[in-house]
């Protein structure tokens, strides 16, 4: 442990690891993903660590994509205008 905290003292002033507290996400976020293995952690002490590569590779995997737009044009009218047919009564 020693030496990679010489290596994060050697110019990079960023912590090489996170912990539930100085992660960019939620506390209770962070201590599940670690739970359920979505990036490697360990503790010491106490306290769950990850190393931050790990958590920033996973955060960008967690992206969501947008959602489609909605139809436009004749496709719409046609939808809607097919929505407002009459349906069968039930029996």
């Amino acid at each position: 442990m020693r030496e990679v905290a010489n290596e994060n003292a050697t110019g990079d002033t960023s912590p090489a690891f996170y912990d539930a507290k100085s992660c960019p996400m939620a506390p209770t976020t962070f201590r599940r993903a670690a739970a359920t293995g979505a990036f490697p952690s360990f503790k010491i002490g106490r306290k769950l660590m990850a190393r931050k590569a790990d958590v920033d590779e996973w955060i960008a995997t967690q992206a969501r994509t947008p959602k489609p737009k909605e139809q436009s044009g004749d496709d719409a009218d046609a939808a809607f205008f097919a929505s407002l047919q009459p349906r069968r009564p039930r029996r």
